[in-house]
């Protein structure tokens, strides 16, 4: 793969309930001087998302109900994004700041990198040991490395960092972590209480591992660490 030197970008993010978070995401990421369109996808949120994204300009606003989940979202996005470099960032970051974007893309436009992606302030700690959150959903990769974006909408909620991660290994890619220091994403039992989010964790490990098998996670996360640069 080759590198992406002064290619625009894209930015997708998915929203499902986050409009006491997403605000603080927009901040960072509108008007960004290397960021071409921020796309946000509305995925049927049934809160006071809506109203506070309409609230935003220099947005392109793509809303549907109902909930179809972020894979579904995900391909909508890119689908929609005028470039081909693109930018993913979940919309319930928090501390994230132009810096850590800035890092995050630079890597792959200087051509350091094919691929990067993030490693947060309270991952977990065996990916910490490690150095690489494989389930990080804040990426920058090229849209052309997907045979078919139609794949995408078929993958479980879930199912789409194992998908990209897959493409990653494939082609080889250079893979830049890049470690955000003060950027968190709540956990699932501070965002829905802890016995929904306690449910809701274990749905989103039981299909990772549908999707890859407990020996396919641990061949995925070794294949990946191999790709660091």
């Amino acid at each position: 793969m080759t590198g992406f030197v002064n290619e625009k970008i894209s930015c997708v993010v998915p929203v499902y309930n986050e409009g006491k978070r997403v605000s603080g995401v927009l901040n960072a990421l509108v008007g960004h001087h290397l960021i071409d369109e921020v796309i946000v996808v509305n995925d049927g949120s049934t809160d006071d998302s809506e109203r506070v994204l309409r609230g935003w300009s220099g947005i392109k606003l793509i809303s549907y109900k109902p909930n179809k989940g972020k894979s579904h979202a995900m391909m909508t996005g890119i689908k929609e994004a005028r470039n081909d470099l693109i930018l993913t960032i979940d919309s319930d970051l928090v501390g994230l700041t132009r810096e850590d974007v800035m890092a995050l893309i630079e890597p792959v436009v200087s051509g350091k990198a094919d691929v990067s992606m993030t490693l947060r302030k309270n991952s977990l700690a065996i990916f910490k040991y490690f150095g690489l959150d494989f389930v990080s959903g804040e990426r920058v990769f090229d849209r052309r490395t997907i045979p078919d974006l139609h794949e995408l909408g078929k993958l479980t909620c879930f199912g789409l960092e194992s998908y990209l991660n897959n493409l990653i290994i494939k082609n080889k890619a250079r893979l830049k972590v890049v470690y955000w220091k003060n950027v968190i994403t709540p956990r699932k039992a501070v965002k829905f209480g802890y016995r929904e989010g306690t449910k809701r964790d274990w749905k989103m490990v039981m299909e990772i591992v549908k999707y890859l098998g407990v020996k396919g996670v641990y061949r995925q996360f070794r294949a990946m660490l191999k790709l660091k640069v």
